[in-house]
């Protein structure tokens, strides 16, 4: 798309209606709605597109104006209108941010449950000692159920950069550089919360300061998430070999986990969906094997002596639907000084989305300075970008996920 392209279709459509088509181009669509080959944000040259918006650099970008006058003073014309511009602009930005945040490998999204919030902090209450349903005899009152209230607390966080759009970049016409740097932002922002996510599920934070914070606050205090008293810590020496290392842990969890719920003696055991089998990347070969094995042999395989049974792979029974996740993020938060994961060896199996929610204020947005900023005049910025997101992680349970010590 060239200058004069891009001046045709502000002509025609207006600077507002102009972005808005280009978002349309951007997304493989024309401005009926139908299916085009997409635009790319490096079919646009910035020059062209202050050019085709505003007007020849020569007479609008002040970098490009001459001086005038014995005292070298360069009129700077008021009346320039670049809302095009910086809507257009706007427009290229958001698409590689977008595009270098939707990189993928990325684990995060599939450990947590997203729920949308109005709060920097909230309070997420749940029940304990609520009772059960009973029998009612006939023509007889129903018994009410009493509970106690129990609750946990969530933290957020508001991260994010600015990305500036110089003269000289338009000027010069650097737009491959500032593309990258848009898309380099956006995988550099999902790269934070994908650590951020990890951290809290594996627990790197402890109740101290290791540059981490506890995601696990029951009644508004930090406690290490993963422990023998909460039932979901095997400290046992489990290495993830086959599949017998799961169905031992799947079996610990039926014997030791109970609803806390039920004010019986007799607490009904909690059934466990195994959903997820995380391992950092040391482990995701170990993983892909147990899952993906057609086949299980019993018996002395080595010498062939006495009988032996073969089978399908038990995995798929005992805990159908299990899908092993890695990352090697895993691998580096293992090594973090004072870490309560500190073995990349040690695994994880349960389901993790019923344990962790990340509490979303703002998803990832990319916004536009209004104009008139005064880092404008100062550092000849022409427009000004900020990428973020305000969120946090927080462990709701602690029943749902178990970790295994493998050493």
């Amino acid at each position: 798309m060239r200058r004069d392209d891009i001046k045709s279709m502000v002509k025609e459509l207006g600077p507002r209606r102009f972005a808005l088509v280009l978002a349309d181009l951007m997304e493989g669509r024309d401005a009926a709605g139908k299916e085009i080959r997409k635009v790319r944000p490096e079919d646009i040259s910035l020059r062209d597109l202050w050019e085709g918006t505003v007007g020849p650099v020569e007479n609008t970008l002040p970098i490009a104006m001459r001086a005038s006058g014995r005292l070298n003073i360069v009129d700077i014309q008021e009346a320039v209108d670049s809302t095009a511009f910086t809507s257009a602009t706007s427009v290229l930005i958001a698409q590689k941010t977008i595009e270098g945040y939707d990189q993928p490998n990325m684990i995060g999204d599939e450990l947590v449950t997203v729920m949308t919030s109005r709060l920097k902090s909230e309070r997420i209450v749940g029940f304990t000692s609520l009772e059960g349903p009973q029998e009612v005899p006939e023509n007889m009152a129903y018994n009410e159920s009493s509970f106690a209230e129990k609750y946990v607390t969530t933290e957020t966080a508001k991260k994010g950069r600015i990305l500036a759009l110089t003269e000289e970049a338009i000027f010069f016409d650097q737009t491959g550089q500032v593309l990258l740097r848009a898309q380099r932002l956006g995988e550099q922002t999902r790269l934070e919360r994908e650590e951020t996510i990890l951290a809290g599920v594996v627990d790197v934070g402890t109740a101290t300061a290791n540059g981490y914070k506890s995601v696990y606050r029951p009644a508004g205090t930090a406690e290490n998430l993963y422990a023998a008293a909460n039932n979901n810590y095997l400290a046992t020496a489990t290495p993830l070999v086959d599949w017998t290392d799961i169905d031992e842990v799947l079996q610990y969890h039926a014997d030791n986990v109970r609803d806390d719920r039920a004010a019986t003696l007799e607490r009904r055991p909690i059934i466990l969906m195994s959903r997820v089998l995380l391992v950092a990347r040391k482990l995701a070969g170990t993983a892909a094997r147990i899952l993906t094995a057609t086949e299980h042999r019993s018996g002395d395989i080595t010498t062939g002596a006495g009988n032996q049974l073969i089978s399908g792979n038990p995995v798929r029974n005992i805990a159908p639907g299990l899908t092993a996740l890695s990352s090697p993020m895993l691998d580096y938060l293992a090594g973090v000084t004072g870490s309560n994961y500190d073995d990349n060896d040690d695994w994880f199996i349960g389901d993790p989305k019923r344990q962790f929610i990340w509490q979303e204020i703002w998803p990832l947005q990319v916004m536009r300075a209004k104009a008139g900023d005064d880092a404008e005049f100062r550092r000849d910025v022409v427009a000004q970008f900020k990428v973020r997101y305000y969120g946090g992680i927080a462990a709701t349970d602690e029943r749902f996920f178990i970790k295994v010590n493998a050493v």
